[in-house]
């Protein structure tokens, strides 16, 4: 009996479910009006392998099965759209009419997009039951095929998709259902810029059960290694945010382009208003509203009920998350502005991270930030065509013979450091760049990477040399 009850050990998870790539300009023919399955679009995206390596496979674990694959990770970005409530009444008639294949007052050109809907939710079923999982999934977002009218009016995308967003008007519109919504200045010039990439990626539009709207765009790069070199190395720390600094390499010589500090909002100050405005709304008493008369003015206090309490707990827990996403939004888009202008003036990108041990990570209050600052770099690589790694690195070893350095000035700004062996001094936070980009290239030299290790050893050699003539970058 005891065998026939037991508890089965849980299957590993199936890989997460991708966006699928939309159809539109860029896909068969430059332009190209032809229709192509949403369906397809799930599929891995296929690559020419060039002489000497494997075609690129998708990797992951399936039926508890791992497999092992070649293909990025993640190689989109997404931005979301702002919705009014309007529209957003009529975006949900939109995704139930056509999930549900509602016939009545839908457009006939929108029952295609049933069907893609109705394969991806077999697929995203199918997937979970492979990993042992038994509740049923969410409703996937309705993915609608959209198309572009620049500021020039020339026209992008797919001519037969429903939903266009109009770069001129800053509008965007799905006429079969009456909806038009203004578009954020930000949002215009981002997606002007997008169009304007060679390759222009792939756009979607995503609808959501709860008539939200996302456009999403798809492009997925190679990445080269080779000189004149851009690097962006980002120094993690769980307790006071990002560093960061950029190089530039080329076949004679090394610059440390750019150093700066990347800190978080301090939200001490928040999280003891939300715990006091929490309290109150569980347990209303005299005391804490004592309390929270330190932070709130009197004709706010006299008519705090316990709803508004927990209304006003909730509201500083959401900004809280909303600084905490700026300070991420604000590193990708610096790093995205470095690897853009690298491309832009022929030069190769990497970016490297000093990543923090997830177990160093745990309780901290920066843990969800820092990581999804990591993934989000990831993203952005493969998006870009840049190449990223990881490659660990300590600030208080000296840059010039490995010896632990001894600090000897500490302020608010620097902590300097000084070699006992060798007396060279660096500041502790650009000095761990410097080993980042060292120790990256000198475990390719370790690997013997082929043609990497040859450009590993060059980029060694320059490093060594810029040292010996600019320490003193690194100690102020």
């Amino acid at each position: 009996m005891a065998g026939e009850h037991a508890v089965k050990e849980p299957t590993p998870r199936a890989p997460e479910l991708k966006i699928p790539r939309p159809s539109g300009a860029r896909v068969g023919v430059w332009g190209s009006s032809k229709l192509v399955s949403v369906w397809e679009r799930f599929q891995p995206f296929s690559h020419p392998a060039p002489a000497g390596r494997p075609p690129l496979v998708k990797g992951g674990i399936v039926g508890g099965v791992e497999k092992r694959g070649t293909t990025p990770g993640p190689d989109r970005r997404v931005w979301k759209v702002r919705v009014n409530k309007v529209n957003k009444d009529r975006l949900k008639v939109l995704y139930n009419y056509v999930i549900h294949k509602r016939d009545g007052n839908m457009p006939k050109g929108l029952l295609y997009y049933a069907e893609e809907w109705e394969k991806m939710y077999e697929n995203v079923k199918h997937q979970r039951e492979e990993a042992g999982k038994r509740t049923p999934p969410k409703a996937p977002p309705l993915p609608l095929l959209v198309r572009f009218v620049m500021p020039d009016g020339q026209v992008r995308g797919n001519k037969n998709a429903p939903a266009i967003i109009d770069l001129r008007r800053d509008e965007l519109r799905i006429p079969s259902y009456g909806i038009a919504q203004k578009l954020r200045k930000s949002l215009v010039r981002a997606l002007i810029e997008e169009n304007s990439l060679d390759p222009r990626p792939d756009f979607v539009l995503q609808v959501t059960r709860r008539g939200l709207i996302r456009v999403v765009a798809h492009r997925r790069l190679r990445a080269r290694l080779e000189l004149p070199l851009r690097i962006a190395t980002i120094d993690e720390n769980s307790r006071h945010g990002h560093s960061l600094a950029h190089w530039y390499i080329n076949e004679t010589k090394v610059a440390m382009a750019g150093f700066e500090k990347l800190r978080p909002a301090n939200h001490g100050f928040r999280r003891e208003v939300a715990a006091l405005l929490q309290s109150f709304a569980d347990k209303p008493c005299e005391e804490a509203k004592r309390q929270l008369a330190k932070f709130l003015p009197p004709e706010k206090l006299e008519t705090l009920t316990t709803e508004r309490a927990r209304e006003l707990a909730e509201k500083t827990r959401g900004r809280e998350k909303r600084l905490n996403s700026d300070f991420v939004c604000e590193l990708v888009a610096k790093v995205r502005k470095l690897v853009r202008e690298a491309v832009k003036k022929g030069m190769s990108a990497l970016i490297l991270v000093e990543p923090i041990d997830s177990d160093s990570l745990k309780g901290t209050e920066l843990q969800g930030t820092l990581l999804r600052g990591r993934r989000r770099l990831k993203s952005l690589a493969v998006y870009e065509g840049a190449r990223v790694g990881e490659v660990g690195a300590s600030g208080k070893v000296c840059p010039r013979c490995g010896t632990k350095g001894v600090e000897v000035v500490h302020t608010k700004r620097s902590r300097i450091y000084e070699c006992p062996k060798c007396g060279l001094r660096w500041d502790r936070d650009k000095g761990v760049h410097y080993n980042m980009v060292y120790n990256y290239f000198a475990r390719m030299v370790k690997e013997e990477c082929d043609d990497d290790s040859v450009l590993a050893e060059r980029v060694l050699s320059l490093l060594r040399e810029w040292l010996e003539k600019h320490s003193h970058t690194l100690a102020y």
